[in-house]
């Protein structure tokens, strides 16, 4: 194997997740790609394909220890799983939005506690959590979604305060929205509440509907290109924006008033 960097990827069956596999095992990584369902990886260029629910600790350790076991070492890894989920905070299902959270926030943390250990034992490493430019600003009916990634970025940071005298870093990608699944995903567990035409937030929902289809989207290999240059880098810096709108950039810097104007009129 060399000195070849050994990158364990969570969510790899579509969008981000699977482009950072091909690009990162073209560039000489090993990469060790994982999904709920393995068999969606059966096309994807990796060295190792394992099946991996971030939710279940003993999926977790059975696949951190194939991985050790066959590479001895993991050198970064990028958490990737996550979905979303829409729907106003009145009306949206409370057992739903704690399954995204198990995934979104909890899943990070379930997979940190296993690989920090042996990256402890290097004394390097990189922890790289996708948030999104949500976890910046909140957004009316995307409230659990954001929230979840604003949990992102205070996991993101607490780790850079906790893990620094090891010489792991820990850095949150901020992507914009891409042509993936995500949005399908989103349409299949929001579906049912936002075409509710009784609901008193119809006109949210509608809106939401018609500003998405004219949404400009990236290309997620662009955004994998982008990351990948990241975290190949010597040392990285907190957080990174990548493909994000740049209306949505400079929402982010706008005082609150202003940014909720904004977001009142979108």
């Amino acid at each position: 194997m060399k000195d070849e960097i050994v990158v364990l990827i969570t969510g790899c069956s579509t969008g981000i997740g699977r482009e950072l596999c091909s690009i990162l095992f073209h560039k000489g990584c090993t990469v060790v790609a994982t999904a709920r369902n393995v068999e969606t990886l059966k096309d994807l260029s990796a060295s190792l394909k394992l099946s991996l629910n971030v939710t279940q600790k003993e999926s977790i350790h059975r696949t951190i220890n194939q991985v050790i076991s066959k590479f001895h070492k993991i050198d970064i890894l990028i958490n990737n799983a996550g979905y979303s989920l829409r729907g106003a905070l009145e009306e949206i299902d409370v057992n739903s939005a704690k399954s995204m959270f198990d995934v979104n926030v909890f899943g990070i943390i379930n997979m940190v506690q296993a690989v920090v250990p042996e990256m402890r034992k290097k004394r390097c490493g990189k922890i790289i959590n996708i948030g999104s430019i949500s976890g910046k600003f909140a957004q009316p009916i995307n409230g659990t979604y954001c929230a979840s990634k604003f949990a992102v970025e205070a996991l993101s940071d607490t780790l850079r305060l906790e893990l620094h005298s090891y010489n792991i870093e820990s850095t949150v990608i901020e992507p914009g929205p891409m042509k993936t699944n995500f949005f399908n995903t989103l349409v299949d567990n929001s579906g049912d509440l936002m075409g509710n035409s009784q609901s008193c937030y119809s006109h949210f929902y509608k809106s939401d509907d018609k500003y998405r289809k004219k949404q400009k989207q990236a290309d997620p290999k662009e955004a994998a290109q982008a990351i990948s240059n990241i975290i190949l880098k010597k040392r990285i810096n907190a957080r990174y924006k990548v493909t994000v709108p740049f209306i949505y950039s400079m929402v982010t810097y706008f005082p609150d008033f202003l940014r909720e104007y904004f977001m009142k009129k979108r």
